[in-house]
């Protein structure tokens, strides 16, 4: 494994939790603000996932961050179950469910080694998390191990052709802003994640096309493969968007091509081997 990855990433979110924001983060007014600003940037999550179809059923997600989407699923009568390897983000998971009355079952461990029984839980679900991992072909056998027959696999992955990586990182960043060149790619890369300079925190970033979650995901039958999200700042610096904001509806209709985020939905077909 790289050990050197781990090591990004855990210095990387153990300094600054994912989707932090300021505030007493012993609230549960902490965790809800940090809910209406996720789904404020992502709100077409809850139609695409419909974390109210698993009330009832074990639930694993990859990668916990504070908690946030683990928290749809448990509102919804979800078994909840969670892996992380940043302390940072098992801490405020355990006390955003501990605040909201939940009993979540969370494990620090790595995701390539899921502590879980084969045939176990009903969904395994990751947001945002994946593409950090370089042995994700270990995390997708690992994933096709612990689901059920007939369970659901949800996972989003950074999309390489979306106007946010073509535009405001690549060219806008990588280019107009030296970073291609005084960071090289990987470092561009990691600087996506808020926090992170590409030079001395650099967490592993890896993009996908479609194509290639095809690929990854084949040993599942497909349910869904879409991209998702855009908006005016993808396009142009964030201080100029932000003037422009009344004029972000003008790119919805790129979402589907040009969209941040590949997201993949998949079933475990009954009686079929991994591949």
């Amino acid at each position: 494994m790289d050990s050197n990855a781990r090591l990004e990433a855990q210095k990387q979110w153990n300094a600054r939790a994912c989707g932090e924001l300021p505030g007493d983060k012993q609230s549960v007014d902490y965790f809800d603000a940090v809910a209406r600003d996720r789904y404020r940037q992502q709100p077409w999550m809850h139609d695409y996932f419909r974390y109210e179809r698993f009330a009832g059923r074990h639930v694993l997600e990859i990668g916990i961050g504070q908690g946030t989407d683990m928290m749809q699923f448990a509102q919804a009568g979800a078994i909840c179950h969670g892996v992380d390897i940043t302390e940072n983000h098992l801490k405020l998971t355990a006390l955003n469910a501990t605040l909201r009355g939940f009993d979540v079952d969370l494990h620090e461990v790595d995701a390539t080694r899921l502590p879980f029984a084969d045939n176990s839980i009903d969904c395994v679900y990751s947001f945002g998390v994946l593409h950090h991992i370089p042995e994700i072909d270990q995390v997708v056998h690992e994933i096709h191990r612990v689901l059920k027959p007939g369970g659901h696999v949800m996972i989003a992955l950074y999309y390489k052709w979306s106007a946010f990586h073509l535009v405001k990182w690549l060219i806008l960043n990588g280019l107009c802003r030296g970073w291609l060149f005084t960071k090289g790619y990987d470092g561009l890369l990691a600087t996506i994640e808020s926090g992170a300079d590409g030079v001395h925190i650099k967490p592993y970033v890896k993009l996908y096309t479609k194509k290639a979650v095809r690929q990854l995901m084949g040993s599942f039958a497909i349910d869904d493969i879409s991209v998702h999200q855009i908006h005016l700042s993808h396009l142009m610096p964030t201080s100029v968007a932000s003037r422009l904001a009344f004029l972000d509806g003008l790119v919805r209709p790129f979402e589907s091509r040009l969209g941040w985020y590949v997201t993949y939905q998949g079933i475990k077909i009954p009686g079929a081997a991994f591949q």
